[in-house]
C-alpha cells in the first residue's frame, strides 16, 4: 500500500518546490540547506519595524512560513522573512530544522524521526521556552494514532487517522483537552478524487432565551453534516467546491449554511485560468482570480479581484529567462486613494557549481532591497 507522508521530499536526484508561478529545482543529493533573507536598506516592510521578526502574525511554523515567504517574494514588491537551516537524511527526508531571528540567535528547532518504512514516528518541537513532542503510533498500514504533549504549557492532544487500501485518508478524529471530538469522514469517486467530507461537529446551536442562542457542546450528539462538497468535469478536473458551516443568523440555527462557493475554469492545457468565489456569510460581489499562461504553460499574468482586468485591485505580470522569473510588474490599488500604484521588480540570480541558485537579489523600482541567500551541502 502506498501511504502518503507529508514530510517526504524526493531529493535523490531532483528536488522540486513549487512557488506557485515558478518551479525551483535543486539538482543533486541534498544534505543540508541554509536559507536566509537579508534587508539591504532601512526600507523594510512596515510590519517588521514594530512587531516580531516574522511580522505581526509572528512565526507560523516551518512550512507555513516558507510558503508565505515564497508567495510574497515572487508576487509582490514586499518581502516576508525566513532564516533557517534544514537537514535531510540519505532518503531525502527532513531530519532537523533550526530557525533563527534576524540577529541569527536561536528561536526554534524541530527534529524528525522515522521507522523502517520511512513513516514519521516522532517530531520534537523545541523553543527557548518549551518542548513539545508529537509521537506517531501505527497499526499495520491502515491506522495512525498521534499524541502531542507539552508539559510546560500543560497541553495534551490526541488524533487518529484511518487509511484505505490505496493510502487515502478516510477518517480523521481530533480530541481536545475538554473531551470534545471532531471527526471527519472522507468519500472519494472512482478516480480517487475527494467528493465530499462529513463533519461530526461536537458543537451545535441551542436557544437559551427568547432571542438568545448559545454555540457549543450542549449534548453528546452535536451536529453531523457535509462541510465540503466537490464537483468535477468529464476530465476529472475540479470545477466547484462548496463549504458549509453552522453559524448564527436570525432564522435558523440548526442546519448548515453554504458559506463559500468557488468555481474553477481551465484552458485546453488544464491550466487553472479563473476562480470565482461567492461569499455565503454576507451579500457581496463575487471575487475573481484570473491567470494567463504562455505556450510553455508558465504563468505570465495574474489579476484579481474583479471579473475584468480594468477593474482589478491587483495585477502581476511576469517575464522569464531560462524558466526563472527575472521581472515582475506589480500594480496594486492604494488605500485610501483607490489609485493603482505600479512597481517594477527585478530578480538577479547567482549559481553554485552544480547550477543551483545560491543568491537572488530583489530590486524594487531600481533599488536593491532584499537578498535571498541559499547555501546547499550535498551528499557525495
Amino acid at each position: 500500500m502506498k501511504k502518503p507522508n507529508l514530510l517526504t521530499i524526493s531529493l535523490l536526484f531532483l528536488f522540486s518546490i513549487c512557488f506557485g508561478q515558478q518551479k525551483d529545482s535543486i539538482y543533486g543529493k541534498v544534505k543540508k540547506i541554509r536559507e536566509k533573507v537579508e534587508f539591504l536598506t532601512e526600507k523594510e516592510n512596515p510590519q517588521f519595524l514594530y512587531y516580531d521578526d516574522y511580522g505581526h502574525s509572528g512565526f507560523m511554523g516551518p512550512e507555513s512560513t516558507i510558503s508565505r515567504f515564497n508567495r510574497t517574494w515572487y508576487s509582490t514588491q514586499f518581502c516576508y522573512y525566513i532564516n533557517y537551516e534544514r537537514h535531510f537524511n540519505q532518503k531525502g527526508k527532513i531530519t532537523k530544522d533550526i530557525w533563527f531571528t534576524k540577529k541569527d540567535s536561536f528561536m526554534d528547532s524541530y527534529k524528525y524521526k522515522y521507522d523502517k518504512k520511512d513513516r514519521l514516528t516522532r517530531k520534537i518541537d523545541s523553543s527557548k521556552y518549551s518542548v513539545g513532542t508529537e509521537t506517531h503510533y501505527y497499526e499495520n498500514d491502515y491506522h495512525e494514532n498521534i499524541v502531542y504533549e507539552n508539559f510546560e504549557y500543560d497541553i495534551f492532544s490526541f488524533k487518529y487517522k484511518r487509511f484505505d487500501a490505496e493510502g487515502k485518508l478516510i477518517r480523521f478524529k481530533s480530541h481536545d483537552d475538554y473531551g470534545n471530538t471532531d471527526e471527519y469522514i472522507y468519500k472519494y469517486n472512482a478516480d480517487g478524487k475527494l467528493l465530499y467530507r462529513i463533519y461530526k461537529n461536537p458543537n451545535s446551536w441551542k436557544k437559551i432565551g427568547e432571542k438568545s442562542w448559545s454555540y457549543g457542546a450542549h449534548d453528546s450528539i452535536g451536529s453531523i453534516y457535509k462541510d465540503f462538497v466537490y464537483r468535477y468535469d468529464e476530465s476529472n478536473r475540479l470545477i466547484q467546491r462548496q463549504r458549509f458551516d453552522l453559524y448564527e443568523d436570525d432564522e435558523n440555527h440548526k442546519n448548515p449554511k453554504l458559506v463559500e462557493n468557488i468555481f474553477y475554469e481551465y484552458d485546453k492545457n488544464n491550466n487553472l485560468i479563473q476562480t470565482k468565489r461567492i461569499n455565503g456569510y454576507i451579500k457581496v460581489k463575487p471575487t475573481f482570480n484570473h491567470s494567463v499562461y504562455d505556450k510553455k504553460n508558465r504563468l505570465i499574468k495574474r489579476y484579481c479581484c474583479s471579473e475584468k482586468e480594468s477593474d482589478a485591485k491587483r495585477v502581476e505580470k511576469y517575464i522569464y529567462k531560462d524558466d526563472k522569473i527575472i521581472s515582475l510588474e506589480y500594480k496594486e490599488e492604494d488605500w485610501p486613494s483607490k489609485e493603482m500604484k505600479k512597481y517594477q521588480v527585478d530578480f538577479e540570480y547567482k549559481y553554485d557549481a552544480k547550477g543551483n541558485w545560491n543568491e537572488i537579489i530583489k530590486k524594487v523600482n531600481g533599488v536593491q532591497l532584499y537578498k535571498w541567500i541559499r547555501k546547499i551541502e550535498y551528499y557525495k
